[in-house]
């Protein structure tokens, strides 16, 4: 029996990330950090040798977006607005799509806020593509 695409994994080149405020079409070349871990609660109990581990609240980690940097600081501004905001807060969509240009997965962060944003190192002698980065922290995902 032959394997069909729709049995193949996802590729993690085709992907885009939906900021309100950002231009829709902002491109990113990497999103690192989509994270869910459940923590857990430990207590001791007198009389037990063993310390008892109960599931707690899921924690998620911060979110890494990384583009090259052009001449309009968009990335910067987004993050000063955080920091002239305190109760900025938006939710933010990341969607993972197949071949076909089909969405498969998506992951909406809630009540984010950006972290911060980091420039590139500049370098006489090389000829890289300068990166920016922006860092996302947010309480859950929308589910």
């Amino acid at each position: 029996m032959a394997r069909t695409v729709a049995n193949d994994p996802l590729q993690k080149m085709q992907y885009r990330v939906s900021i309100p405020g950002l231009p829709e079409g902002i491109g990113f070349t990497k999103v690192s950090g989509l994270k869910r871990e459940v923590g857990s609660v430990e207590y001791k109990e007198c009389g037990y040798k063993a310390i008892h581990k109960l599931p707690g609240n899921e924690k998620v980690d911060d979110v890494t977006l990384e583009r090259g940097m052009y001449a309009s600081p968009e990335l910067e501004e987004a993050y000063k607005k955080c920091l002239n905001n305190p109760d900025f807060r938006t939710t933010i969509t990341i969607s993972l799509y197949n071949k076909q240009n089909e969405v498969q997965r998506t992951w909406r962060l809630a009540e984010a806020w950006f972290k911060s944003w980091e420039g590139s190192d500049l370098d006489s002698m090389s000829e890289d593509v300068a990166i920016e980065k922006l860092v996302i922290t947010f309480e859950h995902f929308i589910d």
